[in-house]
């Protein structure tokens, strides 16, 4: 059977292990910027003023919800990368999960900039580069994945 591997092919606990940290490291990195986000870390942002009561969130619901969406993608995210760690999932369906996910956080997050503005310092900024930078290892983490041969 080791004939048929092409020369340079990674093996399959190796592609495994790789794909499965660039999944929690993107992972991790798309919830601190969201969190970053959030909790209003850029003061100065345009549009991030905290909520006034209740009746504000269905208001400004256009606002967070791209954040929303990143959130639970990259919770979702953490999920596949630990069933395809513990082998409870097959490389190839989180391969396509993760090459999913990592695509719909990068829209979501392209989004989200778009919409929360901007800050006097960068800190917004700062936080998107934070969740396209995991969009993109989320993204790595299902070519990854898509390399375990078992």
């Amino acid at each position: 059977m080791k004939a048929d591997v092409p020369l340079g092919a990674m093996d399959g606990p190796a592609a495994r292990l790789s794909a499965v940290a660039f999944g929690t490291i993107g992972a991790g990195l798309v919830l601190a910027g969201v969190g970053s986000i959030a909790t209003g870390v850029p003061r100065h942002a345009y549009n991030l003023a905290p909520l006034a009561g209740p009746s504000e969130i269905g208001r400004r619901l256009g606002e967070i919800s791209p954040l929303v969406a990143t959130a639970l993608a990259a919770l979702v995210v953490a999920s596949v990368v630990m069933m395809l760690a513990t082998r409870r999932l097959r490389p190839a369906a989180a391969a396509a999960e993760l090459i999913v996910l990592g695509a719909a956080i990068e829209v979501c997050v392209i989004g989200a900039i778009g919409r929360i503005g901007f800050a006097d310092d960068g800190s917004v900024l700062l936080a998107g580069i934070f969740c396209l930078t995991g969009g993109a290892a989320v993204l790595a983490a299902g070519l990854l994945a898509a390399l375990v041969c078992e």
